[in-house]
């Protein structure tokens, strides 16, 4: 039995309207939380809540902009009456190269997703002192401590947020807030599918990527058993970390895992193919359109 109380307790999911997010939202609203699906994009926000009832409420806004912060924490504690746990899942990338990107570019992708979440949160603290057992959780990454050559701006955000919030974690004795962490390596998203077609990362398809509900079944660990970084593929994990202890080896491994993650891309892509999930579009291999959901 879970030694967390889920029932009655009220989450804020930023990015909610993604695959992870929403796939969180279904496991909570099970349990009986409440939870405010927070996503830019109106129609996934409304998608995802649409079907769990009276425990989910729809928020759309930009959520790089400080004033929509403040908006969702207002409107959670109004028709709610206050904040339990707040995920912080929102980030973006793009596989086009550092050296010929745009600098607001980089500066758009810095801001949403390391400096969105670490705003998000310091809004939230207060809020989340009414608590009698306040929780954030972060989506960070495994690329926020293995670097990813064809996505140095993700790659560095991720190394900033898994810092912030593990150092935000050591600090639970003043503020008395439980800080943890969830670093997935690839998972099959509407983002590594684009990522996939965009010929971004192969070191993302040297396995199989794990599915969303793997993803969100680890931030319910994190809630039943409180740590400070949980990995839902233990094993990639660890032959992450074991490759950063020798950084200087890694121009010469890099080809090899390059090379099979090559393959799995070309796997993985013929593989969203076949679920139909991709279509072909001026002899251009695109995704295709969620209904409703991508508006």
């Amino acid at each position: 039995m879970s030694k967390y109380r889920y029932a009655g307790r009220t989450a804020i999911i930023t990015g909610g309207g993604g695959d992870i997010g929403s796939c969180l939202a279904g496991l909570l609203v099970e349990r009986s939380m409440n939870v405010v699906i927070a996503d830019r994009n109106e129609h996934a926000a409304h998608y995802v809540a649409r079907d769990l009832g009276d425990r989910a409420l729809p928020f759309a806004g930009d959520l790089a902009d400080e004033a929509e912060m403040v908006r969702l924490l207002e409107v959670t504690e109004a028709r709610f009456g206050g904040l339990d746990l707040l995920i912080n899942g929102i980030a973006t990338t793009t596989s086009e190269r550092f050296h010929s990107r745009s600098l607001e570019s980089i500066r758009s992708e810095i801001d949403i997703t390391l400096t969105a979440p670490c705003i998000m949160t310091r809004l939230a603290v207060p809020y989340l002192q009414k608590s009698d057992d306040p929780r954030v959780i972060t989506t960070t990454s495994l690329g926020g401590i293995q670097p990813l050559r064809e996505t140095p701006i993700y790659t560095a955000a991720k190394f900033g947020l898994r810092g912030a919030m593990l150092s935000f974690a050591l600090d639970e004795e003043l503020h008395g807030i439980k800080v943890g962490t969830v670093a997935p390596t690839a998972t099959d998203t509407q983002m590594l599918r684009q990522e996939a077609l965009d010929d971004g990362n192969v070191l993302n398809f040297i396995d199989t990527p794990q599915t969303a509900l793997d993803v969100a079944r680890t931030f319910l660990r994190v809630l039943e058993k409180p740590q400070l970084e949980a990995y839902p593929k233990t094993s990639d994990s660890i032959l992450t970390r074991l490759a950063m202890l020798f950084p200087n080896l890694q121009p010469r491994v890099l080809p090899f895992f390059e090379r099979k993650g090559r393959r799995g891309m070309r796997r993985y892509i013929e593989d969203l193919r076949k679920r139909g999930l991709v279509q072909e579009q001026n002899g251009k291999l695109v995704l295709t359109p969620r209904p409703e959901r991508d508006g």
